[in-house]
């Protein structure tokens, strides 16, 4: 009898993540500042609401960002300088649809399109002194929200009974690179 609810159970499993709707990624997000590269990670679980082996896949997901602490310092042309450290983390929900050539390939290339709403909290500390001038110290501790509208190319790849997904995506200023799999549920 253990045997067959072990079957039953594997049966189950492995049909249920090639057929999965549940996707979750993760990877290193970037923004550009001029020539400093600042860091963090992005984490993203996706839902489709349409069969996920159609040419055209709807999903619902909610992500987040999480970069650490780093710190800054510059030289204007007149001669102050400028200062301070910085850390940010966001949350997003939001929609997206993807659009692939070849849904029933292996492997299958899409590109993708979504709009998420964003909340981003910064906490930091920003410093200015002009040439000769006092300096001024200000606390950079702001949250803002805003509506997003990423683009990217990806491909899915079935390998195993599983799919697996990688993503290159543009958020405004930074982009992402995010690999995932789906879930066995």
């Amino acid at each position: 009898m253990r045997l067959f609810i072990v079957g039953v159970a594997l049966f189950f499993t492995t049909t249920a993540t090639a057929q999965s709707r549940w996707t979750l990624s993760a990877g290193p997000e970037w923004r550009s500042f001029s020539s400093d590269q600042f860091f963090g990670g992005r984490v993203r679980g996706e839902y489709d609401l349409i069969r996920p082996n159609l040419p055209l896949r709807l999903r619902l997901e909610v992500g987040g960002y999480w970069e650490p602490t780093h710190s800054y310092f510059g030289r204007l042309l007149d001669g102050s300088t400028f200062g301070g450290s910085t850390q940010n983390l966001d949350l997003s929900f939001g929609m997206s649809a993807a659009i692939t050539p070849l849904p029933h390939a292996r492997i299958a290339p899409y590109a993708m399109i979504g709009v998420l709403a964003r909340q981003t909290w910064v906490n930091g500390i920003n410093s200015y002194m002009p040439p000769g001038g006092p300096l001024t110290v200000s606390n950079a501790k702001r949250t803002l929200g805003d509506v997003i509208v990423p683009v990217g190319l990806g491909m899915r790849a079935r390998m195993g009974g599983r799919m697996f997904q990688f993503e290159i995506r543009q958020l405004q200023h930074t982009t992402s690179v995010t690999v995932g799999t789906t879930l066995p549920f």
